[in-house]
């Protein structure tokens, strides 16, 4: 198996790193927020473990698929 990460550049490796715990770190705060604002309305979280349709069949959901990809790799895409 190739090693892709060997040819990156410590710098843009680190950079994707931070991108992607950014998100990470923002996702799950906001999702914390939200939780906790709908418990509080007394609304029943059991909900949300529901299976959703996959962003691919939704062309908002794909849209911001694609945008949270370019924020985290598109440094990656641009080396080469």
């Amino acid at each position: 198996m190739p090693d892709f990460v060997a040819d990156l550049p410590k710098t843009e490796l680190l950079r994707l790193i931070v991108a992607l715990s950014l998100e990470v770190y923002a996702t799950a705060d906001r999702l914390a927020v939200l939780e906790g604002v709908l418990a509080r309305a007394g609304i029943d979280l059991a909900a949300l473990d529901a299976p959703t349709e996959p962003a691919a069949f939704d062309a908002q959901r794909k849209a911001q698929r694609d945008a949270f990809t370019e924020r985290v790799f598109g440094s990656l895409a641009r080396l080469g």
